[in-house]
């Protein structure tokens, strides 16, 4: 490892730090030769002193001449050669930032300022793998400078080693570097890889560094719900409201509350927020959750329709929606949902034991024991309870398989005491509300609170006219009302 007195370290720093103050100047598109017709600005007569002057002085145009004059009259040097790799890149003059670069370090190997500055001329030409080696190389003489760590942390990034990209930014940190823009991308790869804890962790010491914006603090109300903190994501929810009101702010204070199982705290943020801006579909979706827990499925429904509309490729909202359904009873449509939630994320696990139990519901026997035996197959689940399930399904297939033998149906039977209460039956299976809740609702017969499920039975054992309804019913077809003794009867044939 090359040493290096004090004062040539402040050198290279200041060099450094001048290039990143001054990154925003004007790009310069100047010819590698000077023009001979056009002498330039008066030099002092040493030309090199008089480059360096300038060059910290910003003044670029001036600085790189009297550095190619320098070069021309004294021989190249690594104080001379940086300097104009630096300008060369900045300006966007690439094959000049190369070739000094590649002078720079030829004359100076053990310089790791000049691998680093090599390594970005290499990086804007796209000759990435060079320039990580020129990293690298350049690292191995200096573990502790900045630009390369952060170089070769963003170069892991981009690659997806993220854990290496981490592992150089902890050591930059570890050695003094504390900004925000560094806890700010540890706060991102950490999140990115769900160790919630360390992300909240960054995002607390970048926002004691600078003051914190909206979207700060609302990122550190959902990193501490993520990582179990559920009073500090409150918190951080009304230090973002109390920065700046409004629907974005107002809905994740609404998440925050959620989150505490603070449901009518957070119905009401959620509310507000959806209706100052219905465009925010995340809180659109979090309010139909909380409506959903709630039991306010009607009004649920419809935030889940429009969460669809805006996101059908969620699959949480497809399956969420899916669920939802099947509580209505919808249980066919519920499947569709469940089914696009596997497609879209094939590894959800709770998508694919629901969807198994809704094909049980519907009796699609075949279907649900192909879905038990693929999960069996990819060891997701406890073998054991998957083979009871199993045995479960296959006695029911064979016990259902048996009555249609007998010529047994399985029918949902509904028993209306009134006119008015049938009116009412009428019109809510109309407009598609389930048979089933409305026989809870409604029905005065003894399988009301099953639903009105009264099994497998055989239509020849029924009275005349009722024997003639369920005789006619295709599955999942419903009888029209048969009035007996001053009571209405419906029928449902389900699978």
């Amino acid at each position: 490892m090359a040493s290096h007195k004090p004062e040539e370290s402040l050198r290279w720093a200041s060099l450094l730090l001048m290039t990143l103050l001054l990154l925003g100047a004007p790009v310069l598109a100047q010819p590698f030769q000077e023009d001979p017709e056009d002498p330039g600005p008066t030099q002092a007569d040493d030309p090199c002193q008089e480059g360096k002057r300038l060059y910290k002085a910003a003044d670029f145009l001036g600085a790189r001449k009297a550095l190619l004059n320098c070069l021309n009259t004294s021989g190249p040097a690594v104080e001379t050669l940086i300097p104009l790799v630096v300008m060369a890149t900045r300006e966007g003059r690439l094959g000049e930032a190369q070739r000094f670069g590649a002078e720079a370090v030829a004359l100076a190997p053990d310089d790791p300022e000049a691998r680093y500055w090599y390594g970005r001329a290499l990086l804007r030409l796209e000759r990435t793998e060079e320039a990580r080696q020129q990293w690298e190389q350049g690292l191995a003489l200096d573990l502790g400078h900045f630009g390369l760590l952060e170089g070769l942390a963003r170069l892991s990034l981009a690659e997806g080693e993220t854990a290496k990209a981490y592992q150089l930014l902890d050591q930059m940190q570890r050695q003094g570097m504390n900004t925000p823009w560094l806890h700010r991308l540890m706060a991102d790869i950490t999140a990115g890889r769900g160790l919630w804890p360390q992300s909240l962790a960054h995002m607390r010491q970048l926002m004691l560094l600078e003051e914190p914006t909206l979207e700060d603090l609302l990122v550190a109300s959902e990193l501490s719900i993520m990582a179990g903190e559920k009073d500090a994501a409150i918190q951080y929810g009304r230090q973002a409201v109390a920065l700046q009101p409004g629907a974005a702010s107002l809905g994740g204070l609404g998440e925050a509350f959620f989150a505490v199982s603070e449901m009518d705290s957070a119905l009401v943020y959620l509310r507000r927020s959806v209706d100052l801006d219905p465009s925010l579909v995340q809180h659109r979706f979090n309010l139909a959750n909380a409506l959903e827990v709630t039991g306010q499925v009607e009004e649920a429904h419809g935030h889940f329709q429009a969460y669809l509309a805006a996101q059908p490729d969620d699959a949480v909202g497809q399956f969420n929606f899916g669920v939802h359904l099947d509580k209505l009873g919808r249980s066919t449509e519920a499947l569709h949902h469940v089914t696009r939630a596997i497609e879209l994320e094939p590894t959800m696990l709770t998508a694919q034991v629901v969807r198994i139990q809704i094909l049980e519901d519907l009796h699609r026997w075949d279907e649900a024991l192909q879905g038990i035996d693929q999960l069996l197959a990819s060891g997701a689940q406890e073998s054991p309870e998957l083979a009871t399930w199993r045995q479960r399904l296959e006695s029911s297939r064979e016990r259902e398989f048996g009555a249609m033998r007998e010529g047994k149906v399985h029918i949902l039977h509904m028993v209306v005491p009134t006119r008015e209460a049938l009116d009412m039956v009428l019109a809510a299976l109309e407009k598609g509300d389930d048979f089933a809740q409305l026989t809870v609702r409604f029905s005065s017969g003894p399988a009301a609170a099953r639903g009105g499920d009264v099994g497998w039975i055989k239509p020849a054992d029924m009275v005349a006219p009722m024997r003639a309804a369920i005789e006619a019913l295709g599955e999942n077809e419903i009888s029209p009302p048969i009035e007996s003794r001053g009571l209405y009867h419906l029928f449902k044939r389900i699978p």
